[in-house]
């Protein structure tokens, strides 16, 4: 029987995707948690393009 074909792997390859691998961990392990969801600022509002006018004013 053949033995399989062995590829040669780079360290700096490996490294690379251990990289990848702890940066994709970090990025998805840091969501915000329910207790800091209630401290983060809300967005301002805005006023409408074009404000309702009260139908008895005359324009």
């Amino acid at each position: 029987m053949n033995e399989p074909e062995r590829r040669k792997v780079s360290l700096a390859g490996l490294g690379l995707i251990g990289a990848g691998a702890v940066l994709g961990l970090t990025l998805a392990g840091s969501g915000p948690t329910p207790t800091d969801t209630a401290a983060a600022p809300r967005p301002a509002t805005s006023t409408p393009a074009d404000p309702q006018r009260d139908p008895g004013t005359p324009s």
